[in-house]
């Protein structure tokens, strides 16, 4: 084969991608969520057998050093439908870091994961988590296309976030419209979250206000034009909202403060602000808050089927995947590490 059509070829392998991305309509993937909130998703033996064929990476969101019990039951469920234990893995970004800092220690364990085993993977991303899966995906098209089925996103602060915004004095101040109680305990957060960013800690949340995040999503997409067509048809944006009245008491006042000032969100983060316009799927909008579908009380609602219902729905969307023809488990000798 001459050097043109190997360019050709290995153009459309990167477009199309060794396996094949999942088509996954949004009213699909609800419908599957409340089926199985319901108790009443089947999933039968065909594709149980496929959905343990993958290897799944969750990657963690800000805050996570103290975070006990994040994603844990997201893992159970994933074993209960016989997903081995060694094919089940968490990145853990520094919350301290930003973006930029934590690129490479992504990349390196995207790396020492791949380097585990040829399974195509399926990257779930929570909060902060799933702008840096997203942000590694676009620096590493080409390990998205040869390793990864899909990236599900959840909840991320992809337009930035009110809180972030009100935490480091560029929101909107709080007027009469909150409450004198309310206020007083989003002063008592603000306050305690500058004391962490005086000492270090926390700096990731600099990346979280809605003018840092515009102006870093759009210098990445211009600069990843390429990557958007490989990266795209992988990305799946999971998104919710959810009164204030239904959240844990000590996120309450910060709800309210978004509703009034940024209108319907999770709790954390507002509702237009957790996906990117310009590439990727929007599977609609879930009545959760921010920590509903990854956490376990009392920083979530006592409610375990909620993460269940997440890793059920997700199990669905990549298992009716079919194999690809050029199915990495007959590649083993292919290099597919980040680069």
């Amino acid at each position: 084969m001459g050097l043109a059509p190997s360019l050709v070829l290995k153009a459309a392998l990167l477009l199309g991608g060794v396996h094949p991305a999942p088509t996954i309509e949004p009213s699909e993937f609800q419908d599957w969520f409340l089926a199985s909130f319901d108790g009443t998703l089947e999933l039968d033996d065909d594709l149980t057998e496929r959905v343990q064929e993958f290897r799944y990476v969750f990657v963690m969101g800000l805050m996570n050093e103290r975070s006990p019990g994040y994603l844990e039951q997201n893992v159970r469920e994933l074993k209960q439908l016989g997903v081995p234990s060694s094919r089940i893995h968490r990145i853990a970004p520094s919350s301290d870091a930003s973006f930029r800092e934590n690129l490479d220690e992504i990349r390196a364990a995207f790396k020492e994961i791949a380097d585990q085993g040829p399974e195509p993977m399926v990257i779930i991303g929570h909060s902060r988590g799933a702008c840096d899966a997203l942000a590694f995906a676009l620096h590493e098209a080409e390990f998205i296309s040869e390793r990864v089925v899909a990236l599900f996103l959840v909840q991320g602060p992809f337009g930035g976030s009110g809180a972030a915004d009100y935490v480091l004095g560029s929101g909107v101040p709080m007027d009469r419209q909150i409450p004198p109680p309310a206020r007083a305990l989003a002063n008592l957060f603000r306050n305690a979250e500058a004391r962490k960013l005086e000492r270090g800690k926390h700096s990731g949340i600099v990346d979280l206000t809605s003018d840092a995040s515009e102006r870093f999503w759009k210098r990445l997409l211009d600069s990843r034009r390429s990557s958007i067509p490989i990266v795209g048809p992988r990305t799946f944006y999971i998104e919710a909202t959810v009164p204030p009245s239904r959240q844990p008491p000590l996120r309450r006042p910060v709800a309210r403060y978004l509703e009034t000032y940024y209108g319907p969100n999770d709790g954390l983060v507002a509702a237009g602000d957790q996906y990117l316009p310009e590439l990727g799927t929007r599977l609609g909008m879930l009545e959760v808050s921010h920590m509903d579908l990854t956490h376990r009380f009392p920083a979530a609602r006592p409610q375990r089927r909620l993460r269940g219902a997440l890793v059920q729905a997700i199990a669905v969307s990549v298992g009716r995947v079919k194999r690809g023809k050029h199915d990495l488990s007959d590649r083993t000798d292919q290099d597919s590490s980040p680069r």
